[in-house]
């Protein structure tokens, strides 16, 4: 029979822990200290939106302060053996890895550029940074706006870069020497291979006849080369520059079909201009005919179908009224009043005129409402004398105004004779 392993004696039970000293009372001001701690939080208030950046502020632990229940023991991960690691570092207990770490805290300073201590820092003391931040961003603000309001309008540039290119097309065809197409495309080639040539030119030196320098080359000496014909052009050039002579002579051809090409395109300028003047003039003959002709069809119209401007037989007032005021308004409209060859006494003529016949034309609505109404009032008068003048004494017949029957008889029996005719017959059985 096998022996029975003996087992080891049961440890003897520990006694119960005394409890812990009740702590002391605390004040009304230390419990009030207490909650602004619990309260309080951090904040950046160097950043430029402090408001990201606040967080709670950790909760400093209170070593003296015992437990009022005995603490609940913290999980503890299961116990590894290190041999079963293979020399790798005990893992860490598993937690929440997805949050980012937090940047370090920036010095937080008072007003004087102090260092101030985090944890004594107030929720007061963050609304004034807030506030502060939020006073300097409604002043960008503004100063933004005011600078946007400065910005010209872009229709405005829109009108002026539409004008400025009608003016370059005005300027292309009466001089074309002074566009902007003439100078980008033909004088600053032109004055570009100019300078090319004369600044080697300024290399070279003239030879005399035999063969010695005699000076400098000169922008004269292309000058003269390029208004020579091309023989004895180059005739000269052998005889001034030896070697050089077919150098002179490349600058020689290109500034002469620079200016050649100058030419060209001003005498099509002049030949386009003329024909486009002869357009427009034939263009503007044409809308003066037409015009004409349009003016005297609605006057025409006109006349006939307002009584006010025709004509009345017998009537000169009438008449002498009407001629005075064609002869103004076709006075006014002959006249330019910004033309510069009127003296000033003719030109406040011909304003005063422009002014009498607009005036009027502004008068003609209200005088014609004013007209229809007191039309209508003398017919509303004429009305009412008639009905008056029907109302008149009719001798005793009715109506016509007394244009009745003759009267005959006395006045009695003219009487009788209507009681008469007023009475009523009554049934018989009364009488």
């Amino acid at each position: 029979m096998p022996e029975s392993a003996t087992l080891p004696p049961p440890a003897a039970a520990q006694p119960p822990a005394a409890p812990p000293p009740s702590p002391a009372p605390k004040t009304p001001m230390e419990r009030a200290k207490e909650r602004m701690a619990e309260s309080s939080v951090l904040a950046d208030l160097s950043d430029p939106n402090p408001e990201r950046t606040i967080r709670q502020k950790p909760r400093a632990q209170e070593p003296t302060k015992p437990p009022e229940t005995p603490p609940k023991p913290p999980e503890t991960p299961p116990a590894t053996d290190d041999l079963e690691l293979d020399g790798e570092p005990p893992k860490p207990p598993e937690g929440k890895t997805d949050e980012a770490p937090q940047p370090p805290d920036k010095p937080i300073t008072d007003d004087k550029g102090k260092p101030v201590d985090p944890k004594k820092i107030s929720p007061w003391k963050l609304l004034d940074g807030f506030k502060s931040r939020l006073t300097a961003a409604e002043k960008e603000n503004i100063e933004l706006k005011e600078r946007l309001a400065k910005v010209p309008d872009i229709s405005r540039l829109e009108g002026i870069d539409k004008r400025n290119k009608e003016l370059e097309e005005e300027i292309r065809y009466q001089n074309y020497a002074k566009s902007q197409e003439f100078a980008e495309k033909y004088a600053k080639p032109y004055e570009e291979a100019w300078a090319k040539a004369v600044a080697d030119l300024g290399e070279l030196e003239v030879l005399a006849e035999d063969g010695s320098v005699a000076r400098k080359a000169t922008a004269s000496d292309l000058v003269s080369l390029a208004r020579m014909p091309l023989g004895e052009a180059r005739k000269l050039a052998n005889q001034m520059f030896g070697d050089s002579a077919s150098d002179v002579m490349m600058h020689r051809q290109k500034i002469r079909d620079l200016s050649d090409a100058q030419n060209k395109a001003l005498e099509d300028a002049r030949k386009t201009g003329s024909e486009r003047q002869e357009q427009f003039t034939s263009k503007m003959q044409a809308i003066t005919a037409e015009v004409t002709d349009l003016w005297k069809k609605f006057n025409g119209e006109d006349e006939g179908k307002y009584e006010f401007l025709k004509p009345k037989e017998g009537d000169t007032e009438w008449n002498g009224k009407l001629d005075k005021a064609k002869a103004l308004v076709d006075t006014a409209f002959s006249q330019n009043a910004t033309d510069p060859s009127l003296t000033p006494e003719q030109r406040a003529k011909a304003v005063r005129a422009h002014a009498a016949v607009r005036n009027r034309a502004i008068a003609y609505s209200a005088l014609k409402l004013e007209n229809t109404r007191l039309k209508a009032q003398i017919k509303e008068r004429d009305d009412k004398l008639k009905q008056f003048e029907d109302s008149a004494p009719t001798g005793g017949t009715q109506g016509n105004g007394g244009q009745g029957k003759p009267q005959t008889g006395t006045p009695m029996d003219r009487a009788r004779e209507r009681l008469r005719a007023a009475s009523v017959p009554m049934p018989g059985g009364y009488y």
